[in-house]
């Protein structure tokens, strides 16, 4: 970043502490990192440096620029439209330090899809909050710190339920979008409305103080009419990183991948340099195992993927392929030249 954040000092009303609240930035940026502290010299207080508490209304409203905001822990209030019509706007990171959230932060944020959220007090009302707020496809990689570190069965997202207690857990999570239907009945004089998809059933599924995973694998039967890419990323996500999933919806899961394997892999290598840590959920999808120990993907399925990423000369992920394929013997390795 080049330029710099406009801001002004505020005085808690309760304990009367000073802080910070951002304004907007002067200059362009495409990836926003709004800092813990901002050093007022004026004040004269030790050192000069102010907590950044607030991000203040239309802050940065209407930017084009803007791609990635980064929030630190620091922040207790997002206000009105705070990052409105920022079309470009596809990820934000923070945590769940966020008491009070106003109306708009993340409205018309067509390219917003991605959300990293560290859980510090588990507070999940700012993940409600998000999704009340964007009718859009959401998906929410849910970082919950615990008592020791992550356990290698942890890492390659095999853990049963259970199995994770007192070590740190990840969450990925799909929302679908979901969209109002509206129809005048002339002759009752009334308007009616319907809500077409999935995602108003799954945003029901996240408390303020938890979030009901059982709720929400229960609710793959609607995912799947949904189809496709979002289906996909459902099961994906809760396979790789599997916070309270039972057994019987872990299948219904591994089932559903088995059957949309190839779909699968194509997207994985068409977007390996991005979207939502494309190259790392490829891995992560490749090393799984099935309760009888096999693979998610057929013969057929791999053999695709490898034809796709050599014509596409992706290098390293034909290679990762091919290397899977030889040490399976079951999957016939096949030659590709570059």
């Amino acid at each position: 970043m080049s330029g710099i954040f406009l801001y002004e000092v505020r005085e808690d009303k309760k304990d009367g502490h000073r802080f910070v609240e951002i304004t907007g930035y002067d200059g362009k940026v495409a990836d926003l990192v709004v800092p813990e502290f901002i050093r007022i010299e004026q004040l004269g207080v030790a050192g000069g440096d102010l907590p950044v508490e607030a991000i203040g209304n239309h802050a940065f409203s209407g930017r084009q620029d803007i791609e990635t905001v980064s929030l630190p822990k620091t922040i207790r209030t997002l206000y009105g439209f705070t990052f409105h019509n920022c079309r470009n706007l596809r990820k934000i990171t923070l945590f769940d330090s966020i008491d009070d959230y106003y109306d708009g932060v993340c409205r018309q944020c067509d390219s917003l899809t991605e959300i990293e959220i560290t859980m510090t007090r588990g507070w999940f009302e700012v993940i409600r909050n998000f999704l009340s707020d964007n009718d859009k496809t959401l998906r929410f990689r849910i970082h919950m710190p615990g008592d020791g570190e992550p356990s290698a069965a942890e890492d390659a997202g095999q853990l049963r339920d259970g199995d994770d207690s007192g070590k740190s857990a990840t969450a990925l999570l799909t929302f679908p979008e979901y969209v109002y239907d509206f129809a005048e009945n002339t002759m009752a004089r009334t308007i009616q409305f319907s809500i077409a998809g999935s995602g108003m059933f799954y945003r029901e599924c996240v408390d303020r103080r938890k979030i009901d995973y059982r709720g929400y694998d229960k609710l793959f039967e609607k995912g799947r009419i949904d189809g496709g890419e979002i289906a996909e990323d459902i099961a994906i996500g809760r396979l790789l990183f599997p916070v309270e999933l039972d057994d019987g919806y872990r299948c219904q899961y591994e089932e559903y991948l088995h059957e949309h394997g190839a779909s699968v892999l194509r997207r994985r290598v068409t977007g390996w340099d991005a979207g939502f840590a494309c190259g790392e959920i490829l891995k992560k999808l490749l090393a799984y195992r099935c309760g009888s120990a096999m693979s998610l993907f057929s013969a057929d399925a791999i053999d695709d993927a490898i034809r796709l990423s050599s014509d596409m000369g992706l290098t390293e992920v034909t290679a990762i392929l091919m290397e899977y394929s030889s040490a399976h013997t079951s999957l016939a390795p096949q030659r590709f030249e570059f």
